[in-house]
């Protein structure tokens, strides 16, 4: 259904005002909404496992297995979670370990899917303050900082050689994102030289 809907147009353009030649159809929402949504669900998921795990030992009667520790296929989200590198910015030194900022991955997640989301919901030409945060350019550079952060994970995952299928998805998610705002930056650029 999801890949019907991604190669499909209905040519029916969501109107915003300044509609650009980037404007969306109802075939990029649901391409875009979707994705967000999903990796929302997923960010908020991660942080659940995460915390249970790290206050397993509170509770050593609390017998926890997270769904995406799939003994089948060697699979184990909640032993990436316990990772080091699952708080990001503590890892890379941005904020103190152990500080109210040293936040677990999936909040910077949630943080930019909603952005995404919102961008795509509302639309991408906005006045004020969001025209700005809104731009493909801006839009490009925040989707390039997850897509690096997905990369630098995945990493660690095949050093580790660990299977999670959250982390994987979301990674899928992130390539997807870029891609698409590579693609709208492009657009956007070619119509300004066109205009020229």
């Amino acid at each position: 259904f999801f890949y019907y809907l991604s190669k499909t147009s209905f040519n029916l353009p969501i109107q915003h005002s300044n509609a650009s030649p980037s404007a969306m159809t109802i075939s990029s929402f649901f391409n875009n909404g979707l994705l967000s949504v999903l990796g929302i669900l997923l960010s908020a998921y991660s942080i659940y496992v995460e915390y249970r795990v790290e206050h397993k030992a509170e509770n050593p009667d609390d017998v926890f297995t997270a769904l995406c520790d799939i003994e089948a296929i060697g699979a184990s989200c909640s032993t990436v979670f316990s990772l080091p590198e699952a708080k990001m910015l503590s890892f890379f030194g941005l904020v103190p370990h152990g500080s109210i900022l040293d936040i677990p991955n999936g909040y910077l997640g949630i943080a930019f899917y909603a952005l995404s989301l919102t961008r795509h919901v509302t639309g991408i030409q906005r006045s004020g303050l969001l025209s700005h945060l809104f731009h493909p350019t801006v839009n490009l550079i925040i989707t390039t900082l997850a897509f690096s952060s997905s990369i630098f994970l995945a990493r660690k995952l095949y050093i580790i050689q660990e299977v999670c299928v959250v982390c994987i998805t979301t990674h899928i998610i992130n390539t997807t994102i870029f891609y698409r705002s590579i693609q709208e930056a492009l657009s956007v650029s070619e119509g300004k030289i066109k205009r020229q």
